[in-house]
C-alpha cells in the first residue's frame, strides 16, 4: 500500500457486550480513525459517549400499580406496540407532559430494563442521562398495563378484521390496514369495535349524528365520545365520513330547478344556497340541470365561492357539498345528473382523500367527468403549500402500488415528489 498521511475523523464505536451482574452492557466512544487506513490516532483511551444495558438473566416483573401502568401505556402508545427503539429522544419530556414525573419514570423504566421488557441508553454523567429506550418485549408491558385484556383483544381484533375485509370504501380499506398492521395489537378494544363500525359505516354512505352511530353500532351512545379524539388521530375528522353532529343535511347552490311531487322549486330564487334534509331529497322525481351540470365541491368555503360565483367554471351549474366523503344524498345527485345526461365536476382537496373523494363520487357517473384544479400542474403551481409528515407519503405510496392506472394518479405522484398536499382554499386566494 501507499505511504498515506493519516486524515483522521471522529466515529463512534461500540465495544463487545460484556456481562454486569443480572445485566449485560455495552460503551460507545468517539474514536479518532483514519479515512484510508482505518488505524486509531495513537493516545490515552478516549472516555466512553453512551452506555446501553439490556437484561441477561431478566428479574421477576415488578408488581404493577397505577403508576406503572400508566408508564406502560405511555410507552406503548409511543413505540406504536412495536418491538423496536422509541421514536423520539425527549421521551421524558413527552412522558411529564401525560403527567408522568421524570423521577418517577426513571424508576419504572429501571423494573422494566431488568425484567427484560426494554433496552435503556444512558450518556455519562453525574447523574446519567437517560438518552433512548428500546422496546424489547411489548406483549409483556401490555399485560402489565392492562392484565387479562389481550386474549379477549385478540378476539375482538379477528373479529373486526373480518367485518372489514370485504369492504371497499376508501376509509374502510384505510381501517382494514390499520386493524391489519401492528399498531392494532396495542389498541383498547372499544376502539377497535369502533374502527370496525365506521368502516361498516362508511360503506353505507349514511349520515348520522354521534348520539344515533353510537347508539346503532356499539350499543350505546356515549360509546364514540371516549376514543373520538384518538380515532380522528388516526382518520382525521369523522364528518368527512357521515358521523356528524346532527341530521344529515344536503346543501345545494348555484342554478338547478327541483322538482319535488307536484311542485318545481328554482335555487336561483334561494341564493346563493340552501339546505335540504335526506328525506326531501328522496322525494325528488326530477331535476332540470343547467348546462354546467353538476359540480360537486368537497369543502365549504370553496362550496360557499362556487355558490357566489365568484368561481367562473362552477357558474351555470348546480353545485352541491359534499362534506368530506359523499353520502347517499350525493351519490342520489350524480345519479340524477348521468339520468339526465349532465355533465359531472368534482372539485377536491389535493391530498389522498380528496383524491379518493373524487373517485368514488366519479365512480357513480354514467355522464363526462372532469376534475377542477385537480392536475399536477395545479399542484405545482399552488401558491400556498403544507408539507406531509410520513404516515400521509406511505399511503400515497400504498395507493399508487396498488392503483398505479387510477384517475388521478398523476397528481399523487406529484404530490408524493413535491411531499405537500393543497388546500382548495389555495385557489380561492388567487381570485
Amino acid at each position: 500500500m501507499r505511504e498515506h498521511v493519516c486524515r483522521y475523523r471522529q466515529e463512534v464505536v461500540w465495544s463487545s457486550w460484556k456481562p454486569s451482574g443480572a445485566l449485560t452492557e455495552r460503551q460507545a466512544r468517539r474514536i479518532p480513525l483514519c479515512g484510508v487506513c482505518g488505524q486509531e490516532r495513537p493516545g490515552p483511551p478516549a472516555p466512553p459517549v453512551l452506555r446501553e444495558v439490556r437484561a441477561k438473566v431478566p428479574a421477576a416483573p415488578p408488581l404493577a400499580d397505577a403508576a406503572g401502568r400508566k408508564l406502560a401505556k405511555a410507552l406503548l402508545r409511543l413505540g406504536k406496540g412495536r418491538e423496536g427503539l422509541l421514536p423520539t429522544r425527549n421521551f421524558l419530556t413527552d412522558l411529564s407532559r401525560k403527567g408522568i414525573p421524570a423521577s418517577l419514570a426513571e424508576e419504572w423504566i429501571e423494573k422494566f430494563l431488568r425484567a427484560g421488557w426494554l433496552t435503556v441508553v444512558w450518556t455519562p454523567g453525574n447523574p446519567p442521562d437517560l438518552t433512548a429506550v428500546a422496546l424489547r418485549k411489548p406483549k409483556a408491558l401490555r399485560d402489565f398495563a392492562r392484565p387479562g385484556e389481550d386474549n379477549p383483544r385478540q378476539s375482538i381484533l379477528l373479529e373486526a378484521r373480518a367485518r372489514v375485509e370485504s369492504l371497499s370504501h376508501p376509509k374502510a380499506a384505510e381501517i382494514f390496514a390499520l386493524l391489519e398492521g401492528p399498531e392494532a395489537e396495542n389498541l383498547p378494544p372499544r376502539m377497535i369495535e369502533a374502527l370496525a363500525a365506521l368502516a361498516v359505516h362508511a360503506e353505507s354512505g349514511e349520515v348520522l349524528a354521534e348520539r344515533a352511530f353510537a347508539a346503532r353500532h356499539l350499543g350505546d351512545s356515549q360509546a364514540l365520545a371516549s376514543v373520538r379524539r384518538r380515532i380522528e388521530k388516526l382518520l382525521g375528522p369523522l364528518a368527512g365520513i357521515g358521523v356528524r353532529e346532527g341530521a344529515s343535511v344536503l346543501f345545494l347552490g348555484g342554478e338547478g330547478v327541483l322538482r319535488l311531487a307536484d311542485r318545481e322549486l328554482d335555487l336561483r330564487i334561494l341564493a346563493p344556497f340552501l339546505g335540504l334534509a335526506r328525506e326531501v331529497l328522496g322525494s325528488l322525481t326530477r331535476i332540470k340541470f343547467p348546462a354546467g351540470g353538476l359540480f360537486v365541491v368537497e369543502s365549504l368555503a370553496a362550496f360557499e365561492a362556487c355558490c357566489r360565483g365568484e368561481v367562473e367554471p362552477a357558474r351555470n351549474a348546480l353545485v352541491a357539498w359534499s362534506e368530506g366523503y359523499p353520502d347517499r344524498c350525493i351519490r342520489r345527485l350524480v345519479e340524477l345528473a348521468g339520468t339526465a345526461g349532465a355533465p359531472l365536476r368534482i372539485w377536491a382537496d389535493l391530498d389522498l382523500d380528496g383524491v379518493r373523494i373524487a373517485r368514488l363520487t366519479a365512480s357513480w357517473s354514467r355522464s363526462d367527468t372532469n376534475f377542477f384544479r385537480m392536475s399536477p400542474r395545479d399542484v405545482e403551481s399552488a401558491s400556498i403549500r403544507h408539507e406531509l409528515a410520513e404516515p400521509s407519503l406511505a399511503a400515497i405510496r400504498r395507493d399508487l402500488k396498488e392503483w398505479p392506472e387510477a384517475p388521478l394518479a398523476d397528481t399523487l405522484r406529484t404530490l408524493l415528489a413535491s411531499r405537500s398536499r393543497v388546500e382548495q382554499e389555495a385557489f380561492l386566494s388567487e381570485r
